[in-house]
């Protein structure tokens, strides 16, 4: 059984990035991506060839592609119907390669699914499902009932399926394993997991279920903090508290070990986030800041339904906390319109456009990309020397009230809007990662510092959104008196650090950068 060492939440400590976190192959940081969509079992070669072919006329070097619709029992779990699908996953990376179309396959992390679990009357079929060969593997909830989904529809799931969602810490971590060195002998060229965390499928936020109590579970858990887990969900208990911050741990080095076995057989690994900068990653225990050190290419997934600005912060996130590592965009606009919204925002963060929804996609915008890639393979970072700082653990204190997130947020709309350049920073990383070239911090209802955190935002400037800082310490005990952090400047007299003026329109949010092989400071406009 593999563990994990507890860093974050009420411990403090920082963790190093993992020793391969920029090891990415040149061709990672700029991907014209096609979907190739999915490769349902009995397809045929030509099916597959003419897939190719269009994403080839279509100007892409890449393809993602599923294994059969979402992520199924009988084509991933079951061995003979994974043999089966390697076959057709042999021949189109080798036809794939032909057309130097580089391959990445779409899998799910902890999420498994069987189509035709059951009939109409939701009564089971008899048909091999995760719940029903490894119930031992499943996440439960904190009534240790097992976290399983049965005849529900909703964007992804039918009536007639069973949706599962297993511990990491299970067996199927090894077979997850096993299967990525499968898939890289069949030929792909990276791997895109999406669908980890805990504890599954929210259906009803009005009655969260916790996950995961699996012995295995447990036993890690046991095993890092020498605490059993509590079956209690109390925000205010240090107990629950450790338990929310090793979930994160979990996931992270969950990810983690599937991205060294990915490396470790020449596949690139990229995560997908549906958590990334919201509020839930507390509960799904997705958090982009944790995940992010575990040396994963990143995908964030967002759908702002027209808050721009959002799907601007959230990119911003994406790229920020996952320093160094290629990000693939996943969007879902509605239209045509926000569809080039999406690809500006994609461009401003990432080198790489991968267009996911079914709508006509902006006209030549695979040339534009090939067009600016000696200008965006050149950008480097640029903050005007003001951060804005990030925290899981004040993220997970304030969970059922929003109070961090909702300063965040305020603050990073300040910023944006008065077209700042600035980081995203982790609190909890600031031993490890340092705020060289800082000036003005800026503390979203940070109550939670630490005394060595403090010590490192010490002798700067400071603007505060929401409530005083450091009212509390490290393991979310009130302090006698707050620590030294008044603010000495307001948000919205930060100004940029530019040599020269910016006038933008309203509504225009900018993404600033450096020229890594000169002095000039580039700057896009999203």
């Amino acid at each position: 059984m593999t563990t994990t060492n507890v860093i974050i939440g009420p411990w403090p400590g920082p963790r190093p990035p993992h020793p391969d976190a920029g090891d990415f192959p040149e061709w990672a940081y700029s991907m014209k991506i096609w979907p190739f969509d999915i490769l349902e079992p009995g397809m045929t070669d030509v099916e597959i060839e003419d897939r190719l072919e269009e994403a080839l006329d279509e100007g892409a070097d890449t393809v993602i592609f599923y294994i059969e619709s979402e992520h199924m029992y009988g084509t991933f779990v079951d061995t003979t119907g994974f043999e089966e699908v390697i076959v057709m996953v042999d021949h189109l990376t080798s036809e794939a390669q032909v057309r130097d179309l580089r391959t990445i396959v779409y899998l799910n992390g902890l999420e498994v699914m069987t189509r035709g679990a059951f009939d109409g009357s939701c009564e089971p079929t008899g048909v091999p499902t995760m719940a029903s060969t490894h119930p031992d593997w499943l996440q439960l909830d904190m009534d240790k009932d097992p976290i399983v989904f049965e005849c529900q529809h909703s964007d992804w799931l039918e009536p007639d399926w069973e949706d599962a969602w297993v511990s990491p810490f299970s067996g199927y971590r090894e077979l997850f394993r096993d299967r990525l060195v499968s898939l890289a002998q069949a030929g792909v060229d990276g791997v895109y997991i999406d669908a980890t965390f805990l504890p599954g499928y929210q259906t009803d936020w009005d009655d969260l279920r916790w996950g995961s109590t699996d012995a295995a579970f447990e036993d890690a858990f046991l095993d890092a903090t020498g605490l059993e887990i509590p079956l209690l969900a109390d925000l205010d208990s240090p107990d629950f508290q450790r338990f929310i911050a090793f979930r994160h741990e979990a996931v992270a080095g969950y990810l983690g070990d599937l991205a060294t076995t990915a490396r470790s057989e020449g596949l690139v690994a990229f995560w997908e986030s549906s958590t990334n900068d919201t509020g839930e990653s507390t509960v799904l225990a997705n958090e982009t800041a944790v995940t992010g050190r575990q040396g994963l290419g990143f995908s964030p997934e967002i759908e702002p339904e027209g808050d721009w600005l959002a799907a601007f912060r959230m990119a911003k996130a994406a790229r920020e906390l996952n320093a160094g590592r290629p990000v693939i965009y996943l969007g879902w606009p509605g239209s045509e319109k926000a569809a080039r919204i999406e690809y500006a925002i994609a461009l401003c963060h990432s080198g790489t456009y991968y267009p996911t929804a079914d709508i006509s996609v902006p006209a030549e915008a695979f040339a534009f990309v090939e067009d600016l890639e000696g200008v965006l393979s050149r950008r480097s970072p640029h903050d005007g020397g003001v951060a804005l700082v990030y925290s899981v653990r004040n993220k997970d204190f304030t969970f059922e009230n929003d109070g961090f997130f909702d300063a965040y947020v305020e603050a990073f709309e300040t910023l944006a809007r008065n077209h700042v350049p600035f980081r995203i920073v982790t609190l909890e990383y600031l031993e490890q990662d340092g705020l060289d070239g800082i000036s003005t911090i800026v503390l979203p209802s940070l109550a939670s510092i630490s005394d060595a955190e403090a010590g490192i935002m010490a002798g700067r400037h400071i603007a505060v959104v929401g409530e005083d800082p450091g009212t509390l310490d490290e393991l979310g005990v009130t302090r006698d008196a707050p620590l030294p952090l008044a603010p000495d400047v307001d948000i919205h007299d930060v100004g940029a650090s530019l040599p020269f003026d910016i006038s933008a329109p309203a509504g225009t949010w900018i993404e600033y950068y450096g020229d890594a092989e000169g002095g000039s400071i580039m700057y896009l406009f999203a």
